[in-house]
């Protein structure tokens, strides 16, 4: 016999942490769930979970079970509503992750204009600067800035985006403005704590070539409005992307050096896990975003 009908029952007991939750959410009485669960354990002809009088516990088989289980439930989920004649207007939680600089400045609006055009997507957005596991940590889409080299996730370019070496028109009146690359080992840099090698800043040599130079300052941060504050202050020298700093420097606020070896041009990116089927939230979003902040 298939086990196929007791795996959304398993599912929910593991998402909620108990039969009583499980049963509620599910509209059916808890001895329903707990004989459910015990036939699938003798189906499997092992034991998925531990219990107690007070909580549930995932037994190692449990654990295994458990991710397939959450799988094949959102997979059936998304079968039943790719055909639903409604499904025109999609519908659930969207997970995102995103870097706070992008956060406070393009991501605010878009966000707002997505949910007046989606009202029943509910965004649940996580602001870091660091690169997060998004299968481990539960997430739909990441937007991430840069070159992106994981394999295992598939990588949408929502608009092209150039790095800018920065700092304010007091500090380089002190300073002096670089004229090479190799300048900045003098200056005082201010570095974005989350990007790998953060500290080694890379640029394009006169003969096409990767300039490497190790610069050190006296202010490290994953907050890219830390870091943007300190440089409009006066503090150092700092990269950023356009979205960050184009008003800043249109305003003469900030002032770009070393254009001539301009860092490579990279690109703003939507992340997210493969998969045979993405989900129809997942696409309606990339799609806005790429509509909007690179239009054809």
């Amino acid at each position: 016999m298939s086990v196929l009908p007791y795996i959304e029952i398993f599912a929910a007991v593991v998402e909620k942490g108990s039969f009583t939750a499980a049963a509620d959410a599910l509209g059916i009485s808890k001895p329903v769930v707990s004989k459910q669960i015990s036939q699938l354990e003798k189906q499997l002809g092992v034991q998925l979970l531990h219990r107690t009088t007070r909580r549930l516990h995932l037994t190692e088989a449990g654990e295994i079970f458990a991710l397939y289980a959450k799988n094949i439930v959102a997979d059936s989920i998304e079968a039943e509503q790719s055909v639903l004649p409604l499904q025109n207007e999609p519908a659930g939680k969207l997970r995102i992750t995103a870097p706070e600089s992008l956060a406070i400045t393009l991501l605010q609006d878009a966000l707002f204009d997505f949910q007046h055009k989606y009202p029943k997507i509910e965004l649940d957005l996580h602001i870091s600067g660091s690169f997060m596991d998004l299968i481990e940590e539960g997430f739909d889409i990441a937007l991430r800035l840069g070159n992106m080299e994981d394999s295992s996730l598939i990588a949408r370019r929502l608009m092209p985006c150039n790095l800018h070496i920065c700092a304010s028109p007091n500090y380089w009146k002190i300073k002096g403005k670089p004229l090479h690359p190799n300048d900045l080992k003098k200056q005082n840099c201010l570095v974005y704590s989350p990007v790998m090698k953060s500290d080694t800043w890379v640029f394009k040599g006169e003969n096409g070539e990767d300039l490497k130079v190790k610069v050190k300052g006296n202010l490290r941060s994953g907050a890219g409005t830390i870091i943007l504050q300190a440089g409009l202050r006066g503090q150092g020298v700092f990269i950023a992307p356009t979205y960050m700093v184009e008003q800043a420097l249109q305003d003469g606020e900030l002032e770009e050096v070393l254009s001539d070896y301009s860092i490579s041009t990279t690109g703003l990116f939507a992340v997210y896990p493969y998969s045979k089927m993405v989900s129809r939230k997942v696409r309606v979003f990339i799609d806005f975003l790429k509509d909007i902040w690179n239009p054809k």
